[in-house]
């Protein structure tokens, strides 16, 4: 196994200093505002990937696992309205996001995959909204996926997607068939 694998892990750290970043959002009356928030904002980031060809030939078979978390973390003034009532106050949120996927070539030029997403809205704390009022969000999806690769140039890929985003609690079923076609300069020709 250690001699046909190799892993990666990662991590990042953004932090950035937000004055005025301006969002569109709507009031409870449906009315278009446009709101502000001015504060910190700090990411956080890990990630891996681990790949393993079982014959240690990847162009025959092999298996890629991937990962990524995200978690956010703001804390400043948001303004409600800037336009209008210019209502301000102070605003902390923290929300987190992850994906797992793994995708497995079982034949030249075949690959089947699975992939996992989910988001977590997190908690907001506002004094321009009561506690418990602002909803809050967790979506998923999963998504199956197989692709043909007939040559370098060309893939033909069949997904299929639960996604469970919608406000209303249903689940959207998606299948998507994606035809991609490659030209000009790529790993295989630099042209």
């Amino acid at each position: 196994l250690v001699d046909n694998a190799s892993w990666r892990l990662g991590g990042s750290w953004i932090d950035l200093d937000a004055e005025d970043r301006a969002y569109e959002d709507v009031d409870a009356l449906g009315n278009a505002v446009t709101n502000a928030f001015t504060g910190t904002s700090e990411t956080w980031v890990a990630d891996a990937v681990l790949k393993w060809a079982p014959t240690g030939n990847s162009a025959q078979r092999y298996l890629k696992l991937q990962g990524e978390y995200m978690h956010r973390r703001e804390r400043g003034e948001l303004a409600f309205d800037v336009e209008g009532a210019a209502l301000s106050d102070a605003y902390r949120s923290s929300q987190s996001g992850w994906y797992l996927q793994g995708v497995y070539q079982f034949r030249p030029r075949w690959r089947a995959g699975l992939r996992y997403d989910a988001l977590d809205s997190g908690d907001v704390d506002t004094g321009l909204v009561p506690p418990g009022v602002l909803a809050a969000a967790d979506p998923t999806r999963t998504t199956l996926m197989l692709d043909w690769n007939p040559s370098e140039f060309t893939r033909l890929r069949l997904k299929y997607a639960w996604d469970e985003a919608r406000d209303d609690g249903e689940t959207d079923r998606q299948l998507v068939l994606q035809y991609l076609y490659g030209i000009g300069a790529h790993g295989a020709h630099k042209y």
